[in-house]
């Protein structure tokens, strides 16, 4: 971007620097008894002698004020380039991070705890046992089971050396099979006295203890969630890759108990799970990446969107919709409950001509810029499209490398404490809320949630 030239455009249709007049009130009738009459018409003349008092001070600050070195506003003009970029339309919200996968372990047999084998924070295998309970009684109903089977094998064998009747040999068959489920059944109730993990992780939770008596729940949950990305390169602004491909799944079985009696999660892959209301969830789909930023962090990572609900979430007035975001890679510094910001890409646009959206002045709905062409100032009609970050995209008008002029309007004041048009101080040449300056429009600041966030400058307005 040039530097700016030092020409000053005019600062606002009215000049704020002219003096306000003040009317003094005209005489007052009053209806009242001489004494109460007169006192009315003190208290009349002096907030009369106050408003003209007030005329006064207000004339002498706008006064002070109408020079060009301490007018509060000033407008200048710079020339800059018409460039080209990536811009990045988003859908911005926040959620929690949780891991990959988490299993909620219960014993699915009852019995007497005889052993706890981990603690929270211990890193565990899958298939390693966590807990165990009293196994006599379940060995003693495999050897039941089994002396059953026995008993029903020997009868059929028998009845087919004799010649039974078809009835009695279907009958026979009946037993040996049911005895069969009776003794896998046995068999395993018995190897579900130890509590075993299903998952490679870290223990989050363990509520056991030794000579606990447990009731079996009929068996443990679990969710898996995965998601992996492949990078590109990407702009250079966004710090996004440009492509990348993902697989997600998820699975759950059984059913579990409201309360796990060991959770186990996996560490290094995580997911995050945010929602978006009615009006952006049309706009996310699975693949959209995102750029997810823990609390407290100021390092983004990055991942890729694995699945978008289809029903709402009706806890609020506003209809919310679940989204689930899959974290590329194992990154460090992430904690599972945490919450975190994400930005999901939803638009991307490529080697856009883009110019400062405070270069654009409209006349009856025409977008038109100022071009400097050898050195002389010609209105141009263009084009304009998307919007991101204070930069408008430019569709036809102008071509990258063209030079136009920026209209830059800042507060201005004496570092000593110079006067704000609406009270307060300011310092010199700061800027802000106006095109070209901070926050809070076109050419600053922070855009709202679903605008452009790609490119240079503040966040943008939604294109």
């Amino acid at each position: 971007m040039a530097t700016p030239e030092t020409a000053h455009a005019p600062l606002l249709p009215t000049d704020t620097t002219q003096e306000v007049p003040v009317v003094e009130p005209g005489p007052q009738i009053h209806e009242a008894p001489p004494r109460r009459s007169r006192r009315k018409r003190n208290i009349i003349v002096a907030a009369s002698a106050g408003v003209v008092v007030l005329g006064g001070v207000l004339g002498v600050w706008l006064g002070t004020g109408s020079s060009a070195s301490s007018s509060p506003l000033v407008v200048t003009t710079q020339v800059v380039g018409v460039t080209t970029g990536t811009m990045k339309q988003t859908v911005s919200a926040s959620g929690t991070i949780e891991p990959a996968s988490t299993a909620d372990l219960n014993f699915g047999v009852s019995g007497k705890v005889t052993a706890v084998n981990v603690v929270t924070g211990q890193t565990v295998t899958a298939g390693q046992v966590l807990a165990t309970v009293d196994p006599s009684a379940l060995q003693v109903a495999v050897e039941s089971a089994q002396a059953t089977l026995t008993s029903a094998q020997d009868k059929l064998s028998t009845d087919q050396s004799d010649s039974a009747t078809t009835s009695q040999i279907d009958s026979d068959k009946a037993s040996v099979t049911t005895a069969q489920t009776n003794l896998s059944t046995a068999q395993t109730n018995l190897a579900d006295a130890n509590l075993t993990s299903t998952i490679a992780g870290t223990v989050a939770s363990v509520s056991l203890a030794i000579g606990d008596e447990v009731t079996g729940s009929g068996g443990s949950s679990s969710s898996a969630a995965s998601g992996t990305g492949t990078s590109g390169s990407g702009a250079a602004t966004s710090g996004i890759p440009s492509t990348g491909s993902s697989t997600g799944s998820s699975s759950s079985s059984s059913s579990s108990s409201s309360s796990a009696q060991i959770t186990v999660i996996s560490t290094g892959s995580y997911t995050v799970s945010t929602t978006v209301d009615d009006t952006q969830v049309g706009q996310v789909k699975v693949g959209d990446q995102a750029v997810i930023t823990p609390a407290n962090s100021t390092t983004a990572v990055y991942g890729t969107v694995t699945s978008v609900g289809l029903v709402a979430s009706s806890s609020s007035t506003v209809a919310t919709f679940p989204v689930t975001i899959a974290v590329t890679g194992s990154p460090t510094g992430l904690y599972a409950g945490s919450t975190a910001t994400v930005s999901i890409i939803t638009k991307e646009i490529t080697n856009a001509v883009q110019v400062p959206t405070a270069a654009i002045s409209y006349t009856t709905g025409q977008a038109t810029v100022t071009a400097v062409v050898n050195g002389s100032h010609v209105a141009k009609s263009v084009t304009t499209g998307q919007v991101a970050s204070g930069y408008t995209q430019i569709t036809s008008g102008v071509k990258s490398g063209d030079k136009v002029v920026e209209r830059v309007v800042k507060f201005n004041g004496s570092a000593g404490g110079g006067r704000s048009l609406f009270g307060g101080s300011s310092t010199g040449g700061s800027t802000g809320g106006f095109p070209g300056g901070g926050s809070g429009f076109p050419g600053g600041g922070s855009g709202p949630p679903s605008g452009f966030t790609g490119g240079s400058g503040g966040g943008g307005f939604g294109g």
